[in-house]
């Protein structure tokens, strides 16, 4: 949603950190993106030592990183391309994942259904050989993340575990499984404020627009503060390109260019009504891609299309015909037919950034690599400049591993090796959930049993940050059955960089991606931040509207 550009009508937020206020430090590290990438590679940074500072134009994860299917996965699909080297990461940071972020997890069984027994022997030979590289899975993390073993089901046995499922040559069903990550744009922004915690620095709504070097050899890094236009000027040992899908622009504004040609697919989902058990499925569409039927909060989420884009990233909509051609493909392998406009309760979309060699560029992105360049630039006469190409979200703190071990070898001094295997994110420092429960049980002794499990699913450890009152009984419940507390949306205006009603509904704590729920408990949600932010009663109602209208579909 287009953010910029609204006229502000009070104090926006309280916003304690302006780029202003750093620019008579020199860093060691600056990060262009605050996606999962630029998160990581501050988090890694800064744990090892570095002085470490990362900038978003507009709020952090609220590009790509916002647009996944909600899944930690092991890369499954990627065997079809032979890609075994990206397979075998994949499933080794997965389990990592869920080692320093275990309350971000939720255990997802997968069903394909088979429609040949070719499909069928194909598909337990890939599973096989992914179980075979993957056999320390478990290694190292919480009982509550355990991965079963993979299993076969019957023609019988699938139909009656999904009676929507198309039947004709159905031959049976494999199940295998993945993690799910209900709120990835939290998760996202975990990997920050864990970074902040430890030093590090990240400022959104802070927009990059000049990158020079100075005679010295340090970067100038000229900002604009996206909300009051003041222009800044930064200074860094190095710059790390970690933009995603904005790679190329930044990387004209450094006047460099690699040989790596940059391609934009656009990906949308849509949330619906339920309309699965608590298996996802994956269906086969009409081109014999894959598409996703996934259970969440209560919904369903479908996508994921792949597609060129070649237009201004910043015009990257989804429209009601792509919305209407993924229902069409829904339709199309399962259920009645039925899925309409009418079920469909929220939509989003986003750019993966693919790299692919300058003659090798293809319209099929489907098929092509989610591997990750990490380009230096010394070979280009930008030395210090770096950057992370591609990539896909359950792979990032590896990519982030990678590049900061170069950017250790070119920095002066010494630092300490990668900690992120083995330190967990801020909300993950626990052994398990029960243990977990009885501890902030201890802290909180009259807090409500629901509203404690419910508050430790959503923040792990971070639930003894929250400004708990077990005084206070109200709450928000949204349209899906959950529900919210008024003192989760205290503890997000103060504590993460909140300037409009978008980065907490739609990010911070995902209450709006569900779709609409009631007015009025819309109003007592947006009343709450107003109060926490000085809002005045016209900025409440202007950040109603605006929360509505990401609903539009055109």
């Amino acid at each position: 949603m287009k953010q910029l550009g609204r006229k502000i009508q009070s104090k926006p937020s309280n916003r304690k950190q302006y780029a202003s206020n750093y620019s008579n430090e020199v860093f060691d590290v600056l990060i262009v993106g605050g996606g999962i990438t630029g998160a990581n590679i501050l988090w890694d940074s800064t744990l090892r030592g570095m002085k470490s500072i990362l900038l978003e134009k507009d709020d952090y994860a609220s590009k790509t990183s916002q647009a996944t299917s909600k899944l930690i996965h092991g890369g499954i699909r990627y065997l079809k391309n032979l890609e075994i080297g990206l397979v075998k990461e994949s499933l080794y940071e997965k389990k990592l994942l869920a080692k320093i972020s275990p309350h971000s997890m939720r255990i997802l069984p997968m069903m394909i259904p088979l429609y040949s027994f070719m499909e069928k022997t194909i598909m337990r030979l890939g599973l096989s050989f992914a179980d075979f590289i993957s056999k320390n899975r478990n290694e190292g993390i919480t009982e509550d993340l355990i991965i079963p073993n993979r299993f076969l089901l019957t023609r019988e046995q699938t139909i009656a575990e999904d009676p929507k499922l198309k039947r004709e040559n159905l031959v049976g069903s494999i199940v295998y499984y993945d993690y799910a990550n209900y709120n990835p744009e939290r998760h996202t922004t975990e990997f920050i404020f864990s970074a902040r915690k430890k030093g590090g620095v990240a400022l959104n709504y802070t927009k990059v627009t000049k990158i020079a070097k100075e005679s010295s050899g340090n970067f100038l890094i000229y900002v604009t503060d996206s909300i009051s236009g003041k222009e800044s000027i930064l200074r860094s040992k190095t710059v790390v390109n970690a933009s995603g899908p904005y790679a190329d622009f930044i990387e004209s504004i450094a006047g460099v260019h690699s040989e790596k040609v940059l391609v934009r697919s656009k990906g949308i989902h849509a949330v619906i009504r339920k309309i699965t058990s608590d298996k996802s499925v994956v269906l086969k569409k009409k081109d014999g891609t894959h598409l996703f039927v996934l259970p969440w909060r209560n919904r369903n989420i479908i996508g994921t299309t792949d597609t060129v884009y070649k237009d201004d990233p910043d015009s990257m909509r989804v429209t009601k015909k792509e919305i209407l051609e993924l229902l069409d493909e829904v339709n199309y392998s399962y259920g009645n037919g039925n899925l309409g406009e009418k079920d469909v309760l929220n939509f989003y979309g986003g750019l993966r950034p693919l790299v692919e060699e300058s003659s090798n560029v293809s319209d099929n992105t489907y098929s092509a690599s989610r591997k990750t360049e990490i380009v230096d630039y010394k070979d280009f006469g930008m030395n210090g400049f770096f950057a992370a190409l591609g990539g896909k979200y359950t792979t990032s703190r590896g990519v982030a591993e990678e590049l900061v071990n170069k950017l250790a070898e070119f920095l002066p001094g010494k630092y300490k090796p990668c900690q992120t295997k083995e330190i967990a994110l801020s909300g993950g420092n626990f052994s398990d959930q029960k243990t977990l429960i009885k501890d902030v049980a201890k802290k909180f002794p009259k807090l409500d049993s629901v509203k404690l499990e419910t508050l430790i699913n959503r923040y792990g450890s971070d639930t003894f940050s929250l400004p708990l009152d077990t005084n206070l009984h109200e709450f928000y419940k949204l349209e899906n059955g959950e529900v919210f507390y008024p003192e989760e949306i205290d503890f997000i205006c103060k504590n993460e960089d909140i300037v409009f009603a978008e980065d907490i509904l739609f990010r911070r704590s995902g209450i709006a991606n569900i779709g609409k729920s009631d007015p009025t408990v819309i109003k007592k949600i947006l009343t709450r931040i107003g109060k926490n932010l000085h809002w005045s009663p016209r900025r409440v109602f202007m950040e109603e509207k605006s929360i509505y209208k990401r609903f539009d579909l055109v």
